[in-house]
């Protein structure tokens, strides 16, 4: 035979589970504000592994592209089957792609690290407003059932 269940005051029933409550939301809080922080971070680090990357093909290119070629492979340099032309273009195209790389690459940053700090700002800010209102509504609650 079981033992009769103990009788628990109402406040303190109130008490723990608004306590449990708070709890979770300061977890669930924490959980949300932790990844955009790893967001923001995998977005910076990305930004500049992309960057170096960009940079470093550039710098290749361009040393290719500073080689001085006999003028015989340049005489006909209107022709696009001279396979010089072609050797140039390519060069050319690929300093015309990593600049827009650098480009992209900063703005990658600014708009996904920028904007995973702000949010992550105004969740914190929520969660105090939040808190505090939770607390004056725990407050006036506890104080009716207290009454009764």
């Amino acid at each position: 035979m079981q033992p009769p269940p103990r009788k628990v005051r109402v406040t303190q029933e109130l008490k723990h589970t608004h306590a449990e409550q708070m709890s979770r939301l300061h977890v669930k809080h924490q959980t949300e504000c932790d990844l955009l922080e790893d967001l923001r971070s995998f977005s910076q680090k990305r930004a500049a592994v992309e960057r170096d990357y960009a940079q470093a093909l550039q710098k290749l290119a361009n040393q290719y592209l500073k080689r001085d070629w006999p003028d015989s492979l340049r005489e006909d340099q209107e022709d696009s089957r001279n396979m010089y032309c072609v050797w140039r273009a390519y060069l050319e195209g690929t300093v015309k792609v990593t600049q827009s790389r650098i480009s992209a690459c900063d703005n990658y940053k600014v708009q996904v690290a920028d904007l995973a700090k702000t949010a992550r700002l105004q969740k914190e800010q929520q969660l105090r407003k939040v808190t505090q209102g939770d607390a004056t509504a725990f407050t006036s609650g506890n104080s009716c059932v207290n009454k009764m």
